[in-house]
Parts: structure tokens; sequence; C-alpha cells
């Protein structure tokens, strides 16, 4: 049945959908839609993403309609901006959608022949049976181990900040999620080798705006290619040790849990594994980095959490603790909406469909664009305002519209590790928070921007001071 739905073309070129070895390249005639699907188009908007972020889909959403024609690099796609048909996109109830061949036109062929097995590159059966694999890393006790692992990371660091008074708070939190990612997902305490892995996991995210998938033409699809290679030999020489091991790491967990599902051999594990941990070594620290400008130019907001932090406790805050900081859940989750960490994600029709009155030919990339939503006033009460009393529970605007708020993606392909990053995020303001205050040291006018994760700009340079210390 599932096979019967695809149009024959894609199942000649990718053999199967659900676990497909190649991308399907092939671009369908979309003209009859509008936009701009040109070579000058697409470097514009590459441009546009990285310079000016949401503001710059807002626009082209604005300009362009709900469904246009358009270019990213040298990719094309359809872009969708309305958030209902984007949801409809996402959750894919009729399977009309492929999550693993809209990733493939991105990052297949990074990892050479055969199937790249990242858990965005599966559908159906076999996505499922890794998805439930998977949910014993991610249970409550797991997030118990993981937050015990990273509060003294996080408070020592922060301690030290306080210490030298001023901080670049861009790179000093990404070095410090890195630490933190490395020690939760790998079981490293050495800074030094947490920031080689940061460094090959930028390189391979990098490759998915590569210009080229030629080696000898583009630097960045080699260094991309370099560092998958690298990165699964590393872990790859690790397996049968963890498998042996109690620790209690994500990759160790997995290791021992890789059992029942008869094409996830040890290759296809490790894969998979780095499918996980490449989303989570900049997603987070992007998100607080922008939640640190956000608490800098809103003190009250800032006010709010720290009461909130030192009414819980004034010792290490326990995972029962961070999932009771309702204060810090309404700004987080304002953060992500605000400045969103996620541009867009990627899907391919399977067969011929009409979405919201516009014809999309199978075989079509089309992309959801779940940033222009986080800011559609359709949606949200001034969307351009930071306010994170818009997530209490009687005003609950995200759920107000459906497809408004979805900056983890929606449906079976959400993001795993959404809950993770969640409560990384409020036990590090929970552990800054019992500590100390802090400000802009020379105030700036922010804008957003994706490379290709998004964020604020600027290396959001803080002085800090211990609570009691005078100004």
């Amino acid at each position: 049945m599932e096979q019967a739905k695809v149009d024959p073309r894609i199942l000649e070129t990718v053999g199967r959908v659900s676990r497909p070895n190649v991308e399907y390249s092939v671009s369908p005639d979309v003209r009859h839609l509008t936009g701009d699907d040109g070579a000058l188009a697409g470097l514009a908007n590459l441009y546009g993403w990285f310079r000016h972020g949401h503001e710059h889909l807002q626009r082209q959403a604005r300009e362009q309609g709900p469904v246009f024609r358009g270019r990213l690099g040298t990719r094309k796609f359809v872009m969708v901006t309305d958030p209902k048909l984007g949801s409809e996109v996402l959750r894919n109830r009729d399977k009309t959608w492929s999550t693993a061949l809209g990733w493939l036109d991105s990052f297949g062929g990074i990892a050479g022949d055969g199937p790249l097995d990242h858990i965005l590159t599966l559908d159906n059966g076999p996505h499922r049976e890794v998805r439930e694999l998977l949910m014993p890393a991610f249970s409550a006790d797991a997030m118990r181990g993981y937050l015990d692992m990273g509060a003294p990371i996080f408070e020592e660091t922060i301690d030290t900040w306080i210490a030298d008074g001023r901080v670049a708070f861009k790179p000093a939190a990404r070095d410090l999620f890195a630490r933190v990612s490395a020690k939760l997902f790998m079981g490293i305490d050495d800074p030094t080798e947490a920031a080689r892995l940061d460094k090959a996991m930028t390189e391979f995210w990098a490759g998915a705006l590569a210009l080229s998938k030629n080696p000898w033409l583009s630097p960045t699809w080699r260094k991309a290619k370099r560092a998958f290679k690298f990165l699964f030999d590393h872990h790859r020489a690790q397996v049968d040790d963890r498998r042996r091991s109690d620790a209690g790491d994500l990759f160790s967990r997995l290791c021992r849990a890789n059992e029942g599902v008869e094409w996830l051999d040890d290759d296809a594990l490790v894969r998979m594994f780095l499918s996980i941990m490449s989303a989570a070594f900049d997603t987070t620290s992007a998100g607080v980095t922008s939640m640190a400008y956000l608490l800098a130019t809103h003190p009250e907001w800032q006010e709010r959490l720290q009461s909130e932090a030192l009414c819980t406790t004034l010792g290490r805050a326990t995972y029962d603790d961070v999932k009771k900081l309702a204060q810090h859940e309404l700004v987080w989750k304002e953060t992500l909406r605000y400045y969103p960490v996620a541009p867009s994600v990627p899907r391919a029709a399977l067969r011929d469909i009409n979405l919201g009155g516009y014809e999309i030919p199978a075989g079509t990339m089309v992309s959801v664009i779940i940033s222009a939503a986080l800011r559609d006033p359709s949606c949200w009460t001034n969307p351009n305002a930071f306010d994170p009393d818009r997530f209490r529970s009687d005003r609950n605007e995200g759920k107000k519209s459906g497809g408004a708020y979805m900056p983890f993606g929606a449906g079976a392909h959400s993001c795993i590790g959404a809950q993770l990053a969640g409560l990384e995020a409020k036990a590090f303001w929970h552990a800054f928070g019992t500590r100390a205050q802090f400000r802009l040291a020379e105030p700036y006018e922010a804008r957003h921007e994706f490379k290709p994760i998004g964020m604020v700009s600027g290396d959001v340079d803080l002085v800090i001071e211990a609570h009691g210390a005078t100004r």
C-alpha cells in the first residue's frame, strides 16, 4: 500500500522511500507558481538568510504569498509560509510527503554510497523503529542522569565568568554547551576533545548550504564529507566497549539498547547516533545565546527568572525543580519564537498533490518556512514584541492556530531532543540566576541571522555581577 501511493518515477530512482539510498534529483516544472528560482535569486536568498534571518523570510511571505517557488543557493524549492498549510505538510496524515527525500536533497552523498541513516532520512517503519529505540534514552530517568552530568559544568563555568566580570557570551556559550553535549552524549570530560568534535559537527552541518556537492568545486562540501568520516570512524571504533559499559551517556545507552531492529547494524547505529548528536551541539547554545540578549535588554524578565530561581532552591536544581520553572519555560518558548533557531523544514512530494489550491508535482522539494509562521500577525498578538506571557495557559497563543508554533517541527518527525534542549536551557539559567545578574557591556540593536543555525548577531558581550555586588 505504501509503495502504491508513490509516483513510479520516484520509486525507479530511489528504490524505497522509507530508507532511500540516493536523493531524488529531478526538478519538476513549477513555473505555474509565482516566484523566482533563478541562479541570482538563489544567491540573493542565501544572503538574505545569512544576513537578515527571520526578517528576510517574513518579507518573502508578505510579498510572495503562502506558496511560491524559489531557490536557496543552488537548490530549488517550493516555499510554504502559511502556518496551516505548513502544519498540513509536516503532520503528513495522508502520507504524501517524504522527510527522507527532503533531507537527502541537502545531505545525500555526504556519507558515501548507501543510506545516510540519519533519523531525518528515515520514514515509516524504519523511522518508527528508531524512535522506539531512542525513547528510553530520553526518558525521565535518563534526563535526570543527563542533568546530573551537565549541572557541575554549568556551575563551574558560570563561576568563572562571574570572577572575570565580563564574557563574550556567544562564543563562550558555544564552548560551554559543546562541553555539556560531549559529556551527555558521549561521556567526554576533555574540553579539547569536545572542541574538536564541535568543529567537526559545525563543518558537517555547513554541508547543507554548500553550493555544490562536488568536493573539487566546493571546499564546504569537502570539509563536510571529511568531518562526517572523522566522526563516523571515531565513534565506530568505540561501539563494542560502550556496549559492555554501564555508562549513562546517550551513546553508551544506545549501544546497549541496539537489539530487535534487523537493519540497524553497528554501522547504521553510529550513523543514526551522529544524526542525533549533530543537532545537539549548536541548537541549544544558539537558543540560550538569543535568550541572553533578550534578558539583557528586558531586565524585568531577568528579574522574574532570578526570583523564580532563588525561590526554587539556593543549591543545585534537581530534575523536578527544573521541570517546575514556569517563568523560565515562558521565556524559553518566546525566545524560540522571537529568534527562531531553525528556519525551515524540507519535504519532498511523493505524488502530485493539491496543497491549499496550489498544484505541487510529484518529486517537488518543498521547504516549510516555520520561522515565518512564528511572526505571522494572524496567529500572534503584536508579533514583533517580546512577550513571554503570550505562552501563559490563560493566553496560550501558540495553540490558537494550527502551525503557528513549530520551532522543533511537527508530526512524527518533530525533534526528539526538544525536551532535553529545554531542560538544559532552564538548568543553565537557574544556575546563572541563583548567582548573578548581567547587562550588555555595550548596548546594540541585534539582528537575527541563520548561519545556518538561527540566533542574534554579535558576540552578546556581557558584564556580570554577583548578587549583592555594587555597580
